[in-house]
């Protein structure tokens, strides 16, 4: 069978044709598509070859369509509809969207992140699913794959090409149990820092997260030719920080995440001696999902939950 060149194919006379089926008439059918009668009857010539059927036949009550064209009623609005739906733009309902919605994050975003989101989310997708997914160092590759729907990250550089949106800044801070020995004496730990020498004293545990470069403290101390002694690395911020509660082990945290694993729990908050830059928190993703009404909806949730942190 000779298959249809469809570079022939203008696709405003199917239109035409869906009127000519409806009206089977050519003056009916210029009126109500704000055209000229002659055009009407220059497309249904070029449909007549385009189909090699008459499509409509002159009788003495008007024109009456073939058996071929009366077959083509349903299939042909069928067709338009799906074109239109093609060419419109995309709508998305929270109310009723039963999609999943992937996430890589630390659990320092999901610590502090999650729960006002989640809120949130309940209340205005209530038949959605997001699942998160750890940070590790192929996140970005499957973010550029589509695996991925969104990426909660510092202000590190990520991969060119990729979007991104701020959503608060962080400073790093001290976690120590209550009892660690240098709190000896303290009424409150929080009300002062510890002196270089205190900080060096003790064993840090280090979060290493996936694809970051090495530690901000130990650059700055490294420039000071100062190093300090790493006896846990670990990814999980809470691990760290409920390890730190049961020993003298000394752990630097982002300021929110740190408060957060404080609360009713044998840890307190200490200022370190150095000057540690704060630094950005932030979305990243796809261009590919940049117009997505779903990603662009959710964007806007997880901005609007993190403005009371």
């Amino acid at each position: 069978m000779q298959k249809t060149d469809f570079r022939n194919v203008d696709l405003n006379h199917l239109v035409v044709l869906r009127l000519l089926l409806e009206t089977r008439s050519v003056t009916l059918t210029a009126r109500r598509l704000n055209m000229s009668q002659p055009a009407v009857s220059r497309a249904l010539a070029r449909l007549r070859m385009l189909l090699g059927d008459k499509i409509l036949l002159k009788g003495k009550s008007g024109m009456t369509p073939t058996a071929r064209a009366e077959s083509l009623i349903d299939p042909l609005a069928s067709l338009l509809n799906q074109l239109e739906s093609f060419v419109a733009p995309s709508a998305f309902d929270p109310g009723t969207t039963q999609r999943l919605f992937r996430i890589a994050m630390t659990d320092h975003a999901a610590i502090i992140m999650l729960p006002s989101l989640m809120s949130m989310f309940a209340q205005e997708a209530p038949n959605a699913v997001i699942e998160i997914v750890p940070f590790t160092n192929d996140t970005f590759v499957q973010l550029g794959s589509g695996h991925i729907d969104l990426i909660l990250y510092t202000d590190h550089p990520v991969p060119e090409g990729l979007m991104t949106r701020s959503l608060f800044e962080e400073r790093l801070i001290c976690l120590m149990s209550t009892r660690h020995p240098l709190l000896a004496g303290r009424e409150n730990g929080s009300q002062r820092s510890l002196t270089p020498e205190e900080f060096l004293a003790y064993p840090h545990a280090l979060v290493s997260v996936p694809g970051l470069p090495r530690s901000h403290v130990d650059e700055v101390l490294a420039r000071q030719g100062l190093e300090r002694r790493i006896a846990l690395r670990l990814p999980y911020f809470a691990t760290a920080a409920f390890v730190c509660a049961a020993s003298d082990l000394i752990v630097v945290l982002p300021s929110r995440v740190a408060s957060t694993l404080a609360a009713g729990r044998d840890l307190t908050l200490v200022e370190p001696p150095l000057e540690l830059r704060e630094f950005g928190y932030r979305m990243v993703w796809h261009r590919r999902v940049h117009e997505d009404p779903g990603a662009i909806w959710l964007r806007d949730l997880i901005a609007a939950s993190v403005r009371s942190l």
